[in-house]
């Protein structure tokens, strides 16, 4: 039974690196500074939600396992999420280290005013340390909007 778990790990990394290693159009550090924590887009206010995590289980590496990023922006009235919004990218700040990376959405929110997106096998910064994340959205018009969690969490799972 580990062994197969062991395997079905591996693949995952495998494919989840895969996924992620296409070029990423790196965002100015003052852009990502300086984005706001709420955004009105196509009538909504937005916020970003950020759930940031590294796995430390038993069939982990010793060092755990690269980032994962959870995002969910939420309309702020709970409002069904604007039609034509989309999730392009994420960058998370550490300091003077930016790691940028797409998102996908891997599964619809069961929250109408949500949106739900993720990026995988980010650097293996933390877990205890706090970083800021920044989402870039694009509207139906093909504007480009950012939104900023500051102060985020990286957690640990064991």
């Amino acid at each position: 039974m580990i062994r197969f778990l062991f395997l079905l790990t591996a693949m995952f990394a495998a494919v989840s690196a895969t996924a992620c290693d296409h070029a990423i159009a790196d965002p100015s550090s003052s852009s990502l500074e300086n984005a706001p924590s709420r955004v009105k887009i196509a009538g909504s206010e937005l916020r970003l939600e950020a759930y940031l995590w590294r796995d430390f289980m038993p069939i982990a590496p010793p060092d755990g396992q690269p980032l994962i990023a959870v995002l969910r922006i939420r309309t702020t009235d709970g409002s069904p999420f604007p039609a034509g919004i989309k999730a392009e990218q994420v960058s998370i700040l550490k300091g003077a280290d930016v790691w940028t990376a797409p998102v996908k959405q891997e599964h619809p929110s069961t929250e109408p005013g949500v949106l739900e997106v993720v990026a995988r096998n980010g650097p293996k910064w933390g877990p205890g340390i706090n970083v800021d994340v920044v989402v870039q959205l694009r509207d139906s018009n093909s504007q480009i909007h950012r939104l900023r969690a500051a102060d985020q969490p990286i957690q640990r799972t064991d």
